[in-house]
Parts: structure tokens; sequence; C-alpha cells
């Protein structure tokens, strides 16, 4: 029975990026975030959001009044309805 020698080369190992570096600090310091902290970050992102939701809802009742104030000369009864449609809004 014959003997084979087998030879393993290793690469040597790379440096790490800086960026991954900056992006793991960045990552292991938000997990230490105390609870506090995500809580206040919960809140300020969901009164972003409802702040973006109503001024979403603001700018669909104005688009509704300009529509309403475009068509009231040609389609009264349309601009009626439009009219109607904004101030409910408001209400709701």
């Amino acid at each position: 029975m014959s003997m084979q020698k087998v030879l393993v080369s290793i690469p040597s190992l790379r440096p790490v990026p800086r960026g991954a570096i900056w992006a793991g600090r960045v990552a292991s310091w938000l997990q230490s975030f105390s609870d506090k902290v995500r809580a206040v970050l919960a809140v300020t992102a969901e009164s972003a959001r409802v702040r973006a939701a109503a001024a979403r809802e603001a700018r669909n009742r104005a688009d509704l009044i300009a529509m309403a104030r475009q068509h009231q000369g040609t389609q009264p009864e349309f601009a009626k309805d439009l009219f109607a449609a904004a101030s409910h809004d408001r209400s709701i």
C-alpha cells in the first residue's frame, strides 16, 4: 500500500474593510439602547407617520376643493358633491 502526501495551503486572512467595522460598531451601539430610548424612537416614528397621513389627507381635501372650483361653472351639481365630500372628510 502506498502513502500519499497531501499538502493543504490556507490563504492568508484579508483585513476587514473599514465600512464593515463601522457598520458593526453602529449595529452594536444601536442594540445597546435602553428600552426608554427604543420607546421614544417608536413614538417618534409613529408621530411622523400620523403627521404624514394628516398632510396627505389635507392635500386630498385641497385637491377636491380645487376640482370643485374648477367644475363649478360648468357642472354645478358635480361641484356641489365635491364640496360636500371635502367637508365630510373634515367632520370625520
